[in-house]
Protein backbone atom coordinates (compact mmCIF):
# COMPACT_ATOMS: atom_id res chain seq x y z
CA UNK A 1 0.00 0.00 0.00
CA UNK A 2 2.87 2.21 1.61
CA UNK A 3 4.89 2.10 -2.32
CA UNK A 4 1.76 2.45 -4.73
CA UNK A 5 0.74 6.14 -2.30
CA UNK A 6 4.97 6.50 -3.67
CA UNK A 7 4.06 5.29 -6.94
CA UNK A 8 0.56 7.65 -7.11
CA UNK A 9 2.24 10.78 -5.87
CA UNK A 10 4.85 10.22 -8.59
CA UNK A 11 2.81 10.04 -10.98
CA UNK A 12 1.00 12.79 -10.02
CA UNK A 13 4.33 15.53 -10.10
CA UNK A 14 4.62 13.68 -13.66
CA UNK A 15 1.45 15.15 -14.41
CA UNK A 16 1.85 18.17 -13.12
CA UNK A 17 5.09 19.02 -15.07
CA UNK A 18 2.70 19.07 -18.13
CA UNK A 19 1.67 22.00 -16.78
CA UNK A 20 4.53 23.01 -19.43
CA UNK A 21 2.22 21.59 -21.97
CA UNK A 22 4.32 19.24 -24.05
CA UNK A 23 2.33 17.29 -25.51
CA UNK A 24 1.94 13.41 -25.82
CA UNK A 25 0.76 11.73 -28.47
CA UNK A 26 1.15 7.98 -29.32
CA UNK A 27 -0.39 8.65 -32.89
CA UNK A 28 1.56 11.40 -34.15
CA UNK A 29 2.95 9.48 -37.35
CA UNK A 30 -0.98 10.14 -38.49
CA UNK A 31 -0.05 13.99 -38.10
CA UNK A 32 3.47 15.06 -38.21
CA UNK A 33 2.51 19.01 -37.53
CA UNK A 34 1.39 18.03 -34.06
CA UNK A 35 4.99 18.74 -33.20
CA UNK A 36 6.78 20.54 -36.21
CA UNK A 37 4.79 23.34 -38.00
CA UNK A 38 6.60 23.01 -40.84
CA UNK A 39 5.13 19.58 -41.93
CA UNK A 40 1.62 21.41 -42.27
CA UNK A 41 0.04 20.45 -45.38
CA UNK A 42 3.47 18.46 -46.88
CA UNK A 43 1.56 15.23 -47.53
CA UNK A 44 0.02 14.17 -51.32
CA UNK A 45 -3.62 15.34 -50.41
CA UNK A 46 -4.67 19.53 -51.08
CA UNK A 47 -6.46 19.48 -47.35
CA UNK A 48 -6.94 17.11 -44.26
CA UNK A 49 -8.34 16.99 -41.03
CA UNK A 50 -7.54 14.95 -37.86
CA UNK A 51 -8.86 14.58 -34.77
CA UNK A 52 -7.57 12.70 -31.67
CA UNK A 53 -9.16 11.62 -28.25
CA UNK A 54 -6.37 10.29 -25.92
CA UNK A 55 -7.04 8.73 -22.10
CA UNK A 56 -3.85 8.40 -20.13
CA UNK A 57 -3.27 7.26 -16.28
CA UNK A 58 -7.05 6.90 -15.29
CA UNK A 59 -6.23 4.90 -12.04
CA UNK A 60 -3.88 7.63 -10.79
CA UNK A 61 -4.59 9.05 -8.14
CA UNK A 62 -8.25 8.08 -8.35
CA UNK A 63 -10.55 5.37 -10.65
CA UNK A 64 -11.67 7.37 -13.70
CA UNK A 65 -9.27 10.99 -12.71
CA UNK A 66 -6.13 10.93 -14.50
CA UNK A 67 -5.57 12.79 -17.98
CA UNK A 68 -7.64 13.68 -20.89
CA UNK A 69 -6.41 15.02 -24.24
CA UNK A 70 -8.33 15.77 -27.33
CA UNK A 71 -6.34 17.34 -30.36
CA UNK A 72 -7.65 18.42 -33.57
CA UNK A 73 -6.15 20.16 -36.69
CA UNK A 74 -6.52 21.16 -39.98
CA UNK A 75 -4.72 21.67 -43.07
CA UNK A 76 -4.47 23.27 -46.61
CA UNK A 77 -2.32 23.34 -49.12
CA UNK A 78 -2.10 26.81 -51.47
CA UNK A 79 -0.24 26.18 -54.45
CA UNK A 80 1.87 28.07 -56.43
CA UNK A 81 1.15 27.77 -60.25
CA UNK A 82 3.86 28.40 -62.80
CA UNK A 83 6.92 27.34 -60.89
CA UNK A 84 9.62 23.90 -60.85
CA UNK A 85 6.18 22.01 -62.16
CA UNK A 86 3.87 23.39 -60.06
CA UNK A 87 5.70 21.75 -56.60
CA UNK A 88 5.96 24.94 -54.70
CA UNK A 89 3.43 25.75 -52.24
CA UNK A 90 2.33 27.62 -49.25
CA UNK A 91 0.94 25.50 -46.78
CA UNK A 92 -1.46 26.67 -43.38
CA UNK A 93 -3.85 24.96 -41.05
CA UNK A 94 -5.07 25.28 -37.22
CA UNK A 95 -4.44 23.40 -34.20
CA UNK A 96 -6.53 23.41 -31.06
CA UNK A 97 -5.67 20.91 -27.70
CA UNK A 98 -7.49 20.20 -25.04
CA UNK A 99 -6.68 18.60 -21.65
CA UNK A 100 -7.91 17.89 -18.35
CA UNK A 101 -5.59 16.51 -15.79
CA UNK A 102 -5.80 15.79 -11.87
CA UNK A 103 -8.32 16.14 -9.15
CA UNK A 104 -7.60 19.69 -9.22
CA UNK A 105 -8.56 20.23 -12.60
CA UNK A 106 -5.64 21.75 -14.12
CA UNK A 107 -7.13 22.60 -17.97
CA UNK A 108 -4.97 23.57 -20.76
CA UNK A 109 -6.07 25.36 -24.12
CA UNK A 110 -3.50 25.36 -26.76
CA UNK A 111 -4.38 27.11 -29.96
CA UNK A 112 -1.80 27.86 -32.87
CA UNK A 113 -1.54 28.56 -36.69
CA UNK A 114 0.89 26.47 -38.41
CA UNK A 115 2.24 28.19 -42.04
CA UNK A 116 4.94 27.22 -43.77
CA UNK A 117 6.64 27.38 -47.55
CA UNK A 118 7.33 24.47 -49.61
CA UNK A 119 10.29 24.50 -52.16
CA UNK A 120 10.81 22.18 -54.81
CA UNK A 121 14.83 21.78 -54.79
CA UNK A 122 14.08 19.28 -57.71
CA UNK A 123 11.88 15.99 -58.49
CA UNK A 124 12.62 14.07 -55.86
CA UNK A 125 13.22 16.54 -52.76
CA UNK A 126 11.04 19.09 -50.93
CA UNK A 127 12.23 21.49 -48.14
CA UNK A 128 9.34 23.26 -46.03
CA UNK A 129 10.69 26.23 -43.50
CA UNK A 130 7.26 26.52 -41.35
CA UNK A 131 6.69 29.36 -37.92
CA UNK A 132 3.23 28.58 -35.41
CA UNK A 133 2.43 31.55 -33.62
CA UNK A 134 -0.77 30.90 -31.00
CA UNK A 135 -1.47 31.07 -27.45
CA UNK A 136 -1.79 28.77 -24.12
CA UNK A 137 -3.95 29.31 -21.73
CA UNK A 138 -4.36 27.23 -18.31
CA UNK A 139 -6.63 27.13 -15.40
CA UNK A 140 -7.39 25.04 -12.35
CA UNK A 141 -10.18 24.94 -9.97
CA UNK A 142 -9.21 26.60 -6.84
CA UNK A 143 -12.09 25.14 -4.78
CA UNK A 144 -10.88 21.13 -5.03
CA UNK A 145 -7.26 22.39 -3.71
CA UNK A 146 -6.13 22.25 -0.08
CA UNK A 147 -3.80 24.60 1.61
CA UNK A 148 -1.85 24.76 4.70
CA UNK A 149 -3.57 27.08 6.62
CA UNK A 150 -6.65 25.60 6.01
CA UNK A 151 -5.80 22.71 8.13
CA UNK A 152 -7.44 22.70 11.95
CA UNK A 153 -5.54 20.10 13.44
CA UNK A 154 -8.34 17.19 12.38
CA UNK A 155 -9.22 18.11 8.90
CA UNK A 156 -9.02 20.40 6.13
CA UNK A 157 -11.21 23.60 6.79
CA UNK A 158 -12.83 24.98 3.43
CA UNK A 159 -14.29 27.93 5.28
CA UNK A 160 -10.67 29.35 5.66
CA UNK A 161 -9.11 31.56 3.33
CA UNK A 162 -7.29 29.63 0.28
CA UNK A 163 -3.82 30.77 -0.71
CA UNK A 164 -4.11 33.86 -2.49
CA UNK A 165 -0.59 34.36 -4.30
CA UNK A 166 -1.46 31.57 -6.60
CA UNK A 167 -3.37 32.67 -9.88
CA UNK A 168 -6.58 30.26 -10.66
CA UNK A 169 -5.64 30.78 -14.20
CA UNK A 170 -3.44 32.51 -16.96
CA UNK A 171 -2.95 33.23 -20.45
CA UNK A 172 -0.03 33.72 -22.93
CA UNK A 173 1.38 33.80 -26.01
CA UNK A 174 3.44 31.23 -27.67
CA UNK A 175 5.47 30.33 -30.71
CA UNK A 176 7.46 27.38 -32.59
CA UNK A 177 9.55 27.13 -35.88
CA UNK A 178 10.90 23.96 -37.60
CA UNK A 179 12.25 22.71 -41.31
CA UNK A 180 10.84 19.56 -42.93
CA UNK A 181 12.88 17.71 -45.61
CA UNK A 182 11.18 15.00 -48.12
CA UNK A 183 13.01 12.86 -50.19
CA UNK A 184 11.31 10.25 -53.09
CA UNK A 185 13.21 7.47 -54.12
CA UNK A 186 13.26 5.85 -57.03
CA UNK A 187 11.34 2.28 -55.75
CA UNK A 188 7.73 4.17 -54.67
CA UNK A 189 9.35 4.69 -51.66
CA UNK A 190 9.91 8.05 -49.60
CA UNK A 191 11.39 9.26 -46.43
CA UNK A 192 11.63 12.04 -44.46
CA UNK A 193 13.16 14.41 -41.45
CA UNK A 194 12.31 16.84 -39.58
CA UNK A 195 13.58 19.57 -36.94
CA UNK A 196 11.65 22.27 -34.64
CA UNK A 197 11.74 24.59 -32.01
CA UNK A 198 9.02 25.11 -29.59
CA UNK A 199 8.10 27.60 -27.25
CA UNK A 200 10.70 29.76 -28.56
CA UNK A 201 9.70 32.91 -26.71
CA UNK A 202 9.86 31.02 -23.50
CA UNK A 203 6.01 31.67 -22.32
CA UNK A 204 5.63 32.48 -18.53
CA UNK A 205 3.37 30.01 -16.26
CA UNK A 206 1.68 32.75 -14.71
CA UNK A 207 0.38 30.98 -11.89
CA UNK A 208 2.11 33.58 -9.75
CA UNK A 209 3.69 36.89 -10.03
CA UNK A 210 7.20 35.05 -10.24
CA UNK A 211 5.97 32.66 -12.68
CA UNK A 212 8.57 29.88 -13.71
CA UNK A 213 9.01 30.42 -17.74
CA UNK A 214 8.47 27.14 -20.08
CA UNK A 215 11.76 25.58 -21.30
CA UNK A 216 12.30 25.54 -25.49
CA UNK A 217 11.28 22.02 -26.27
CA UNK A 218 13.66 20.81 -29.19
CA UNK A 219 11.96 18.18 -31.81
CA UNK A 220 13.90 15.60 -34.10
CA UNK A 221 11.70 13.19 -36.03
CA UNK A 222 12.12 11.39 -39.43
CA UNK A 223 10.92 7.91 -41.18
CA UNK A 224 10.34 6.66 -44.34
CA UNK A 225 7.49 4.65 -46.29
CA UNK A 226 9.14 2.04 -47.55
CA UNK A 227 7.71 0.02 -50.86
CA UNK A 228 8.39 -4.28 -50.77
CA UNK A 229 8.44 -6.65 -53.50
CA UNK A 230 5.16 -7.81 -52.24
CA UNK A 231 3.12 -4.54 -54.04
CA UNK A 232 0.48 -5.01 -51.46
CA UNK A 233 2.68 -4.16 -48.30
CA UNK A 234 3.95 -1.06 -47.35
CA UNK A 235 7.14 -0.53 -44.43
CA UNK A 236 7.12 2.40 -42.53
CA UNK A 237 9.58 2.87 -39.80
CA UNK A 238 9.16 6.10 -37.48
CA UNK A 239 11.48 8.34 -34.99
CA UNK A 240 10.57 11.03 -32.50
CA UNK A 241 12.88 12.52 -29.87
CA UNK A 242 12.04 15.36 -28.06
CA UNK A 243 13.95 17.45 -25.12
CA UNK A 244 12.61 20.34 -22.91
CA UNK A 245 14.64 21.27 -20.27
CA UNK A 246 16.25 18.32 -18.29
CA UNK A 247 12.95 15.85 -19.68
CA UNK A 248 13.51 14.29 -22.91
CA UNK A 249 11.27 11.29 -24.87
CA UNK A 250 12.45 8.88 -27.64
CA UNK A 251 9.52 6.95 -29.33
CA UNK A 252 10.94 4.23 -32.44
CA UNK A 253 9.07 1.78 -33.78
CA UNK A 254 7.53 0.37 -37.56
CA UNK A 255 3.96 0.56 -38.84
CA UNK A 256 3.09 -2.16 -41.94
CA UNK A 257 0.26 -1.64 -43.79
CA UNK A 258 -1.52 -4.22 -46.27
CA UNK A 259 -3.73 -2.66 -48.97
CA UNK A 260 -6.17 -4.65 -49.21
CA UNK A 261 -8.09 -2.88 -52.71
CA UNK A 262 -5.61 -1.18 -54.88
CA UNK A 263 -7.05 2.42 -56.43
CA UNK A 264 -6.71 4.39 -59.62
CA UNK A 265 -3.21 4.69 -60.64
CA UNK A 266 -3.96 7.19 -63.03
CA UNK A 267 -7.42 9.55 -62.47
CA UNK A 268 -6.94 8.59 -58.57
CA UNK A 269 -10.95 8.65 -58.55
CA UNK A 270 -11.00 5.24 -56.59
CA UNK A 271 -9.24 5.58 -53.44
CA UNK A 272 -7.34 2.53 -51.77
CA UNK A 273 -8.19 0.73 -48.77
CA UNK A 274 -5.56 -0.05 -46.42
CA UNK A 275 -5.31 -1.97 -42.78
CA UNK A 276 -2.23 -0.73 -41.06
CA UNK A 277 -0.53 -2.48 -37.51
CA UNK A 278 2.31 -1.45 -35.61
CA UNK A 279 4.73 -1.61 -32.60
CA UNK A 280 6.27 1.37 -30.80
CA UNK A 281 8.46 2.05 -28.06
CA UNK A 282 8.58 5.17 -25.96
CA UNK A 283 12.09 5.30 -24.04
CA UNK A 284 11.78 4.47 -19.95
CA UNK A 285 8.06 4.71 -20.43
CA UNK A 286 5.81 2.55 -22.62
CA UNK A 287 4.76 -0.06 -25.56
CA UNK A 288 2.81 1.25 -28.09
CA UNK A 289 0.38 -0.93 -29.87
CA UNK A 290 -1.53 0.90 -32.79
CA UNK A 291 -4.31 -0.19 -34.88
CA UNK A 292 -5.90 1.27 -37.94
CA UNK A 293 -8.07 1.46 -41.38
CA UNK A 294 -8.07 3.91 -44.55
CA UNK A 295 -11.69 3.34 -46.12
CA UNK A 296 -11.31 5.44 -49.34
CA UNK A 297 -10.34 9.49 -48.01
CA UNK A 298 -10.78 8.98 -44.40
CA UNK A 299 -8.15 7.34 -41.88
CA UNK A 300 -9.37 6.01 -38.47
CA UNK A 301 -7.54 3.78 -35.20
CA UNK A 302 -6.64 3.40 -32.14
CA UNK A 303 -3.22 2.87 -30.19
CA UNK A 304 -2.78 1.66 -26.42
CA UNK A 305 0.08 2.06 -24.07
CA UNK A 306 1.53 0.15 -21.75
CA UNK A 307 3.80 1.42 -18.64
CA UNK A 308 7.46 -0.35 -18.54
CA UNK A 309 8.20 2.05 -16.12
CA UNK A 310 7.99 1.97 -12.21
CA UNK A 311 4.77 4.10 -12.76
CA UNK A 312 3.04 0.24 -13.76
CA UNK A 313 2.18 -0.30 -9.98
CA UNK A 314 -0.13 2.44 -9.73
CA UNK A 315 -1.71 2.39 -13.22
CA UNK A 316 -1.86 -1.68 -13.59
CA UNK A 317 0.44 -1.20 -16.28
CA UNK A 318 -2.42 0.89 -18.60
CA UNK A 319 -0.79 4.03 -19.50
CA UNK A 320 -3.13 5.19 -22.06
CA UNK A 321 -5.40 4.53 -25.25
CA UNK A 322 -6.16 6.75 -28.29
CA UNK A 323 -9.29 7.15 -30.94
CA UNK A 324 -7.88 9.16 -34.10
CA UNK A 325 -9.69 9.96 -36.98
CA UNK A 326 -8.02 11.95 -40.37
CA UNK A 327 -10.44 12.97 -43.43
CA UNK A 328 -7.97 13.36 -46.59
CA UNK A 329 -9.10 15.83 -49.18
CA UNK A 330 -8.28 17.53 -52.64
CA UNK A 331 -9.77 20.76 -54.50
CA UNK A 332 -11.89 19.89 -57.43
CA UNK A 333 -9.86 22.34 -59.66
CA UNK A 334 -6.95 20.61 -59.42
CA UNK A 335 -6.47 17.12 -61.25
CA UNK A 336 -4.19 14.36 -59.81
CA UNK A 337 -1.28 15.47 -62.71
CA UNK A 338 -1.09 18.25 -60.57
CA UNK A 339 -1.27 17.30 -57.26
CA UNK A 340 2.64 17.24 -55.72
CA UNK A 341 4.08 13.67 -55.80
Amino acid sequence: MKSKFILSITALLALSAHAQHDRLISNWSQSQVIYNPAAVATGQNDMSFFANHRSQWLTVPDMGIGMRTNFVNGEFKVKESGSLGNTNCFGMGFSVLSDQTGTANLTTLSVSVPFNYTIGLDKRNKLSIGMSPGFIQQSSDRGSQTWENQWNGTGFDPATSVENSINGSYATMDLGAGIYFQHQLQSRSSIYFGYAVNHLVKPKMAWSFTGDKMYMQMVLQGGADLATRNKDLRIQPNILYFRAGKTNSFTAGVTFENTIKEGSKITGINKSNCVNYGVYYRHKDAVVATFGMKVDRFRFGVSFDANTSRLNQATGGIGGAELYFKALMNYKKFNSRSKIK
